[in-house]
């Protein structure tokens, strides 16, 4: 795009060549970094400009190329279809947080990973994982599959398998424990005795593999309730701390959270089947 009468800026120059655009569309126009002036992208809608510069608008880009630029990770992608969308989230990701927040969350990757490809879908949230807890996690995509969904997790209808690495060889190595737990000011949470305080919580456990040398054991974990931090305050109240817990158990040289959501099974909010999820990579 050429002119023989310079206008005296940028901004000015493409309202002459696109007369019937609003020149806020012709700010986003260089805001995305579409417009070019001597094959440069332009950065300043008040760039001056000489007779002899030349003027280049790209054309917007297609969905498909936006699409190749969103990526999923670091989480991967377990399953998806019209109603929900189900990942598998490493560990030290957080699932999500205040609207402030400038750390990456799940939330945040699946959501414009999703708007990309159906942009008038909702992604919601219905569910979490600690940040330092790897992982299965469910999203809805759909009001109705938020309703059903956040229902289902209401109800405990939800089947929830984690697996973790302890320190300690449990005993019995199988059983029930079951308390109401309480949260601190500091955040942290605790079982508590008083009557009428706190949320009942309950965890299945059972020994997997159990290393006597190492005092080192391998356990596969049902939750019926989703509190936070359940599991790690059950095992570590009961002395079985999970390795690499810094809150709740020894500080570990091996480093990171051996806790791992390994199974999701729910009813799929469309059709009612019963449907379980395993995590793609079982090992810490």
């Amino acid at each position: 795009m050429t002119d023989d009468v310079a206008p005296s800026s940028l901004l000015d120059r493409l309202a002459r060549e696109f007369p019937s655009a609003k020149r806020q569309t012709l700010r986003d126009m260089i805001r995305d970094r579409r417009v070019r002036v001597n094959d440069r992208p332009a950065t300043r809608a008040s760039q001056q400009l000489s007779a002899d510069d030349c003027v280049r608008v790209l054309p917007r880009a297609t969905r498909q190329a936006v699409v190749e630029k969103v990526s999923l990770a670091p989480l991967t992608l377990v399953f998806e279809d019209d109603d929900l969308l189900v990942v598998d989230k490493p560990a030290g990701l957080l699932t999500s947080t205040v609207a402030r927040e400038k750390r990456p969350t799940a939330l945040a990757i699946v959501r414009r990973w999703v708007a990309a490809r159906e942009p008038n879908a909702r992604v919601g949230l219905i569910h979490r994982l600690d940040r330092d807890a790897a992982g299965l996690l469910v999203f809805s995509k759909t009001h109705r599959a938020y309703e059903s969904l956040k229902t289902q997790f209401f109800k405990h209808t939800v089947d929830r398998v984690y697996e973790a690495e302890v320190i300690g060889v449990p005993r019995p190595r199988a059983g029930r424990i079951e308390s109401h737990l309480i949260e601190r000011a500091d955040g942290s949470v605790h079982s508590t005795e008083q009557p009428g305080k706190g949320q009942r919580a309950v965890t299945d456990y059972e020994t997997i593999r159990a290393e006597r040398m190492r005092n080192r054991s391998r356990l596969r974990i049902r939750l019926y309730t989703g509190r936070k931090h359940q599991i790690r305050v059950h095992l570590s109240e009961r002395g079985w701390p999970i390795v690499g817990d810094t809150v709740y158990g020894k500080h570990s040289k091996e480093g990171g959270l051996r806790l791992k959501a390994v199974e999701l099974a729910i009813d799929h909010p469309r059709s009612g089947a019963r449907i379980c999820f395993h995590a793609p990579d079982q090992a810490h």
